[in-house]
This record gives C-alpha cells, structure tokens and sequence, in this order.
C-alpha cells in the first residue's frame, strides 16, 4: 500500500489481515518512489494506490510502475483510491451515500481497532504479571535451598522467567504490539541481571550499544524473533557475570546490534579472561550454552565465539 496517510495504512492493514490472516503480507510507503522500490523488490499480488501522493500523481506512480515490470513477468493489480468528489460524472446523491458509509465503516474499524488494543494489551500485561508470579517463587525457591547447585539452577530459571516478562512488558507499553525495541529490551534485561547477580557498577559496568537502520528507524524485532533473541542475551550476559570476571576483577559487558541488508547482527562483547581452554566440555555440561544453540538453530541464526582481549559472541540472524 502506498499511501502517505498513516492512519489509511493501518485500518487497510487491519481490514486485510481480518480476512486473510496470516498468509497476507503486507508492505507500506508513505511516497512513490519508496513505493517503486518496494514494488520492485517483492512483486506484490496488488498495490493499494492514493490518487495524491506526496512526490507524484497515482497516475505518474502507474506509469513508471508498468515501465519498470520486466515483460516476463506479469504486470501488478493496482487499485487507487482517491476522493469521489473528483468524479463528475458520479451524481451528487450516490457521491454523499458512499462518504456516508465511509464514514461509518472508518467508525467501525476504528472502534474494533481500539477493542483489539486493549485486548491484546491486557492479554501481554496478565501474561508479565503471571510470568513475574512464577519468578518471584523460583527465588523464593532459592533462598529457602540449602545446596549450592540446586539454588543456582533456580536462580537461572527465575532469570529466564523474567527475560520472556520483560519482552511481555515493552508489548503491552508499546504503540505497536507487533514488534519491541531491540535497544530498550537489551537495557532492560542487562538491568535486571546486574540487579540480580549484585554487581557492584563500580567494578563491572555494562552498556548497550544499538544502532538505528539504515533509515534512521530504530532496531525492532518481531514477537517471534524478540522472544528467542532475548533469552539468548540473557545467558550470555548472565555467563559473563558469572565466569569473566572472577574475584575483583574489573571489566566491562557491552551489547552491540545493527542491522544491514536484512540481517540483524547481535554481539555481547566482555573483557574478561576470556573463553577457557576446556571450552567444549563445558559445553557439554552447561545448560545455558545448550539453549543457546538451540535458539540460534530454531531462529535459522549463526553464532560465532571468540577469543579477544576478553569473549565474544556474535549472533546472525535473518529479520522476517
């Protein structure tokens, strides 16, 4: 769809996905000639075209978009909307009929737009509540084990726990219920585990470092990329509190992401002692090292380990 009123964009966007559900994809530009790129590079089955754009007519948009539709492949539907006023031969009864039922067809949508909201809101705050219920009593757990190793795997759970309700969190907070801010998540989270682990900030200092794309527009991830990404940082970030810097030794944990030609790039960077020796035993024996790779593997990721003036851990992974 392009069309440079938001609020058009995302009633269109709502209306459709009621139908189609989730086999519709649907792609949006304000102006024409962010609209030809996207035409051309995922060939939609329709465009939904405003009459009056911001950089061309439909009409010129039509024109350079059959130009540029190589001829071995078929030519797109396009359906443009425009003011019904600006049809003469439309009488004036039939004119004054059809703004009425748009009127009371925005109305509606707008009202079961505001409904959705709220219910899917609620949903993502009494899912966190529950989620925040279950860690409190896995750290009411912990305290009240007296073995060492059983108390930590409790305390590990809790931190899971609450990586997933803080994702649930910025859902029900955000404008967008779709997508979370890569940035605000990963500060979240490193919060929270410096909070749990004690860390005195003198010491060890963490930050989180996420730059906007190309476009200027901040790093959003999708609920069903969110979720694992999150987890992910919360191990490493918890491994790194844990084994890098032992005793009074001081450092830093920085997270890093960008995104570049749909790949999103995720680095927990630490300047500790670096990975040990046995590295693939531990591996064997560490349950957060093993969620790990079975997150990058579920998310179609690759994850990359190294050694330098500290660890690091970069994740790669396709945005959907």
């Amino acid at each position: 769809m392009v069309d440079d009123s938001a609020a058009n964009r995302k009633f269109c966007r709502m209306f459709l996905e009621e139908v189609y559900g989730t086999s519709l994809c649907f792609f949006e530009e304000s102006d024409g000639a962010q609209g030809l790129r996207t035409c051309r590079a995922v060939a939609p089955d329709c465009v939904l075209l405003d009459h009056s754009l911001p950089d061309m007519t439909g009409l010129e948009f039509v024109a350079q978009l059959h130009q540029e539709t190589p001829l071995n492949k078929p030519a797109f539907a396009v359906v443009m909307f425009t003011d019904p006023s600006s049809y003469q031969a439309i009488p004036k009864a039939t004119r004054k009929g059809l703004n009425r039922e748009l009127r009371e067809e925005h109305a509606r949508l707008a009202r079961s737009l505001a409904e959705k909201e709220v219910l899917i809101k609620e949903v993502h705050h009494r899912v966190k509540n529950n989620l925040q219920i279950i860690a409190s009593l896995l750290r009411l757990q912990a305290e009240a084990t007296t073995e060492s190793t059983a108390a930590a795997v409790l305390r590990d759970s809790q931190h899971r726990v609450e990586a997933i309700a803080i994702i649930h969190e910025q859902l029900y907070e955000s404008p967008d219920l779709r997508q979370v801010h890569l940035g605000q998540q990963a500060n979240l989270l490193m919060a929270n585990l410096f909070n749990a682990f004690g860390v005195d900030p003198a010491r060890i200092s963490g930050q989180v470092v996420v730059c906007p794309r190309p476009d200027g527009n901040p790093l959003v991830l999708g609920v069903d990329q969110a979720i694992p990404a999150g987890l992910i940082l919360n191990e490493l970030i918890s491994n790194a509190l844990k084994h890098a810097f032992p005793g009074e030794r001081c450092g830093s944990i920085r997270v890093e992401a960008h995104s570049r030609e749909g790949t999103v790039q995720l680095s927990v960077i630490d300047d500790g002692v670096g990975l040990p020796e046995d590295l693939a035993n531990r591996e064997s024996k560490s349950l957060g090292l093993k969620i790990v790779k079975v997150l990058v593997r579920q998310s179609g990721g690759i994850l990359e380990m190294k050694r330098d003036a500290g660890t690091i851990f970069r994740l790669s992974f396709r945005e959907r």
